[in-house]
């Protein structure tokens, strides 16, 4: 079994086109019937039903689709090892991080701290705020990039604190509160407050949420909303509010204000978390080289996206 055919077979049963495949492959459609054809002869059943007007999966191909994914991925995996090995990396930090909340600085001391530590490599992978302690919970990533409040799962994760943020009301620029200075709590009685289900997780957006609640307030959620662009689209577009963190300006394209809001419980840590139980040397020798590497660094620094010309020397 070729693991390139697997490859073709996988792209074909996503968009069931034998010409289109053929051309993403720079093969012709002869020569990819010919493997696929010979990947059922190997199977010995058939993956594809194929007529004049359109091809589907069979229930066998179905049932082959899952294992096939497992094997590319396992495949990719192994030769990422080998990389690794061939480069002198013997251990990997997988870092999940929130986009919004961190700028070029997080690559940049990743990559002095390699300078370093040759044997340590990194893995990226940005997220959503609630998907960073999900991930974390599953050993997916080591270290998580995110916001989170001091009494963060009750000492199960530590953490450290890199710069402060702060829950703000987002409004469309047309909205009646947007010229305030600021607002409370009961400012938004009458307001329609949306809030994303990023995850199923337990978060701070849910906490502040809770809050409203708590004061009277209607909370919408909206489960079609899977990202900050989305839910400053939606404000704009249905003139709804929502409590969102200063950083996410970045996504209101400037129809949207963000508003402070006079509360206790709005301010928040940025900063790396790691599970206690999974803590080791090489983590803690990044922390710690991360926090002096920033010394100095303020909130601007932390969110600058300029790139190593517009941060201080590291």
């Amino acid at each position: 079994m070729r693991i390139d055919t697997l490859y073709e077979f996988l792209l074909l049963t996503s968009n069931l086109n034998f010409t289109e495949t053929a051309k993403s492959f720079f093969v012709s459609q002869s020569v990819l019937s010919n493997h696929i054809s010979g990947l059922e002869k190997e199977l010995g059943i058939r993956l594809f039903v194929r007529d004049r007007h359109s091809v589907r999966l069979t229930e066998a191909g179905s049932l082959f689709l899952e294992d096939a994914q497992k094997i590319v991925a396992d495949y990719e995996h192994a030769l990422s090892r080998i990389f690794q090995y061939r480069d002198g990396v013997s251990s990997v930090i997988r870092i999940g991080y929130l986009l919004g909340s961190y700028g070029s600085f997080l690559p940049l001391v990743c990559k002095r701290y390699s300078e370093q530590h040759p044997e340590v490599g990194f893995h990226f992978k940005t997220m959503e705020i609630g998907d960073v302690q999900a991930k974390l919970s599953e050993n997916r990533i080591d270290i998580g990039f995110t916001l989170f409040t001091k009494d963060i799962q009750g000492g199960k994760y530590a953490y450290r604190c890199l710069y402060e943020d702060r829950y703000k009301l987002a409004v469309p620029k047309t909205h009646r509160l947007a010229e305030r200075e600021s607002v409370t709590l009961s400012d938004l009685k009458g307001e329609i407050v949306l809030s994303p289900r990023f995850n199923r997780t337990r978060s701070t957006l849910s906490q502040v949420s809770v809050k409203l609640r708590n004061a009277g307030i209607e909370v919408r959620t909206d489960d079609q909303i899977v990202d900050s662009g989305a839910l400053m689209a939606t404000i704009v577009a249905t003139g709804y509010v929502a409590m969102s963190l200063d950083h996410h300006k970045l996504y209101g394209s400037g129809n949207v204000v963000f508003v402070p809001v006079d509360d206790d419980g709005m301010d928040l840590c940025c900063g790396p978390i790691w599970k206690k139980s999974k803590e080791n040397d090489t983590i803690l020798s990044f922390i710690d080289f991360l926090f002096k590497e920033t010394e100095g660094f303020t909130k601007e620094d932390f969110l600058s996206r300029e790139g190593a010309e517009g941060l201080p020397l590291l």
